[in-house]
Protein backbone atom coordinates (compact mmCIF):
# COMPACT_ATOMS: atom_id res chain seq x y z
CA UNK A 1 0.00 0.00 0.00
CA UNK A 2 0.87 3.46 -0.91
CA UNK A 3 2.02 6.43 1.61
CA UNK A 4 -1.24 8.83 1.86
CA UNK A 5 -0.58 11.93 -0.02
CA UNK A 6 -0.87 15.43 2.06
CA UNK A 7 -1.84 17.85 -0.36
CA UNK A 8 -4.37 20.64 0.40
CA UNK A 9 -7.03 21.60 -2.31
CA UNK A 10 -8.59 24.96 -1.56
CA UNK A 11 -11.01 24.30 -4.11
CA UNK A 12 -14.71 22.86 -3.33
CA UNK A 13 -15.73 19.48 -4.78
CA UNK A 14 -17.83 21.62 -7.38
CA UNK A 15 -15.76 24.08 -8.34
CA UNK A 16 -13.09 21.00 -9.69
CA UNK A 17 -16.15 18.99 -11.09
CA UNK A 18 -17.11 22.56 -13.30
CA UNK A 19 -12.79 22.92 -13.85
CA UNK A 20 -12.79 19.63 -15.24
CA UNK A 21 -15.62 19.92 -17.54
CA UNK A 22 -14.31 23.16 -19.00
CA UNK A 23 -10.88 21.80 -19.08
CA UNK A 24 -9.24 22.36 -22.68
CA UNK A 25 -6.23 20.02 -23.14
CA UNK A 26 -6.34 16.80 -21.92
CA UNK A 27 -3.18 17.77 -19.53
CA UNK A 28 -4.93 20.21 -17.78
CA UNK A 29 -8.06 17.58 -17.36
CA UNK A 30 -5.76 14.38 -16.11
CA UNK A 31 -4.71 17.07 -13.52
CA UNK A 32 -7.85 18.79 -12.40
CA UNK A 33 -9.39 15.17 -12.70
CA UNK A 34 -6.70 14.17 -10.45
CA UNK A 35 -7.13 16.71 -7.77
CA UNK A 36 -11.40 16.06 -7.67
CA UNK A 37 -10.60 12.12 -6.53
CA UNK A 38 -8.13 13.11 -3.66
CA UNK A 39 -10.95 15.95 -2.08
CA UNK A 40 -13.33 13.36 -2.83
CA UNK A 41 -11.86 10.57 -0.80
CA UNK A 42 -12.13 8.19 -3.58
CA UNK A 43 -7.89 7.95 -3.82
CA UNK A 44 -5.58 8.56 -0.87
CA UNK A 45 -2.20 7.66 -2.17
CA UNK A 46 -0.12 8.06 -5.79
CA UNK A 47 -0.67 3.99 -6.45
CA UNK A 48 -4.21 4.53 -6.57
CA UNK A 49 -4.54 7.31 -8.80
CA UNK A 50 -2.04 5.64 -11.18
CA UNK A 51 -4.38 2.27 -11.14
CA UNK A 52 -7.65 4.60 -11.31
CA UNK A 53 -5.87 6.93 -14.31
CA UNK A 54 -5.08 3.45 -16.37
CA UNK A 55 -8.83 2.19 -15.79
Amino acid sequence: MGLRLQVEIKESLEELEKAVKYATTASSKERLQMLYWLKSGQVTSRQAIARRADA
